[in-house]
C-alpha cells in the first residue's frame, strides 16, 4: 500500500483515534507525507506541489485543533515551495519527514532525562491522560530512584489513562489507576505532577486533555509542583499575535449511547481544557525546563517560518 492510500489510512486512524496522542499523530502525519512523496514518480513541479498540499490538508483536517499535527505537517513541508524542480522538492519532503520523526522521538527521550532533577526526594507522582513525553519523564524518575508510585487518572470518556497505566507497568513502575474524581483524595500523598501537552500558547497556557486544569488547581491547593511535558513543536506560533486554541468538542456517543439517556438531555463533551500559566510550575522541553513566561522565546527561536 502506498501513496494516497497511506495518506487516507493514516487520516482515518487519526480520526477514529486508533492513532492518538499529540506527538504520535504528528509523527504519523509526517511519516505519511514522506512516504507519499517517495511514492510519487516523475511529474511536473506544480503537479507535485498540488498533490502534496492536498495530502497535507487531508491529514490536518482530521484534527483541526491539534497544533502538534499542524506544526508537524508544516515542518515537513517547510521550504518545498521554494524548490525549482520536482526532484529537489520531493527529496526535501522526504528528508524533512524523516528529520521530524527522528527529532520528535529524541525529544521525548530528552524530556525524560530532564525530569529526575525536578524531584528533590523520592515520592509519588500523579498524571492524567496518555503522553509519550510524560511517561518518559515518569519512567526516568523511577529509574533514578525518585518515584515510589504513580497515580494515573482514568481520563474519561476515552480512558486514555489505561494506556498510561499499562505502559508504566510494563516499564516496571508501580502504578495505581484512579477515577478522575479521586485526584483530590490522593493528592496529599503526591510529591509532583507530570502531564503531557497538546498545545502550548505564547503566554505559557497549557492545552491538554479535559481534567488537566482540575488536576493543576488541585495540585496548587496541596502545594504540589505541576509540570507540563512538551516538545517544542507543540507550541502555537500564531498565539504570539493573539490567536487562542479552539477547544475541540467531540461526539456525545463517547459518553453515553442514545439508549442510555432521554433525547431531551444535552451532552457536552469538550476534549481539552486550558491550564492558566499561574498554575504551571514549569514546562519540560527537549531544550530545557522553562517557566511559562518563557514560552514566547521557544516560539520565536524554534518555530520561525512555519
Amino acid at each position: 500500500m502506498g501513496g494516497r492510500m497511506d495518506i487516507e489510512e493514516t487520516a482515518s486512524k487519526i480520526e477514529d483515534m486508533t492513532i492518538r496522542g499529540a506527538g504520535r499523530i504528528a509523527r504519523a502525519a509526517a511519516a505519511a507525507l514522506g512516504e507519499y512523496a517517495e511514492s510519487t514518480s516523475d511529474m511536473k513541479l506544480k503537479e507535485f506541489l498540488e498533490s502534496i498540499s492536498n495530502a497535507a490538508q487531508r491529514l490536518v483536517s482530521t484534527r483541526p485543533t491539534a497544533i502538534s499535527l499542524h506544526n508537524g505537517v508544516r515542518i515537513t513541508l517547510r521550504g518545498v515551495d521554494s524548490r525549482k524542480d520536482f526532484k529537489s522538492a520531493r527529496a526535501l519532503v522526504i528528508s524533512n519527514a524523516a528529520a521530524f520523526v527522528e527529532h520528535s522521538n529524541s525529544a521525548v527521550e530528552k524530556v525524560g532525562q530532564l525530569a529526575p532533577a525536578l524531584m528533590k526526594k523520592p515520592g509519588k507522582v500523579i498524571t492524567i491522560c496518555n503522553s509519550s513525553a510524560a511517561v518518559s519523564a515518569m519512567v526516568a524518575c523511577h529509574k533514578a530512584g525518585k518515584v515510589t508510585g504513580v497515580y494515573a487518572c482514568e481520563t474519561r470518556p476515552r480512558r486514555q489513562g489505561l494506556i498510561t497505566a499499562r505502559e508504566l507497568s510494563e516499564a516496571g513502575v508501580p502504578v495505581t489507576l484512579i477515577v478522575d474524581s479521586a485526584m483530590r483524595y490522593v493528592m496529599p500523598e503526591v510529591s509532583i505532577a507530570f502531564v503531557g501537552t497538546d498545545t502550548l500558547e505564547s503566554d505559557g497556557s497549557v492545552i491538554n486533555k479535559i481534567g488537566t486544569h482540575l488536576l493543576a488547581a488541585t495540585a496548587r491547593d496541596f502545594k504540589v509542583p505541576f509540570y507540563a511535558c512538551a516538545e517544542t513543536y507543540k507550541f502555537l506560533p500564531s498565539s504570539k499575535i493573539g490567536r487562542r486554541v479552539e477547544i475541540e468538542k467531540r461526539s456525545s456517543r463517547e459518553i453515553v449511547s442514545n439508549a442510555e439517556i432521554p433525547g431531551s438531555v444535552e451532552i457536552f463533551n469538550p476534549v481539552f481544557d486550558r491550564v492558566p500559566p499561574e498554575l504551571v510550575t514549569g514546562i519540560i522541553t527537549e531544550v530545557g525546563v522553562i517557566k511559562p513566561a518563557d514560552a514566547i522565546k521557544i516560539i520565536k527561536k524554534y518555530l520561525g517560518g512555519i
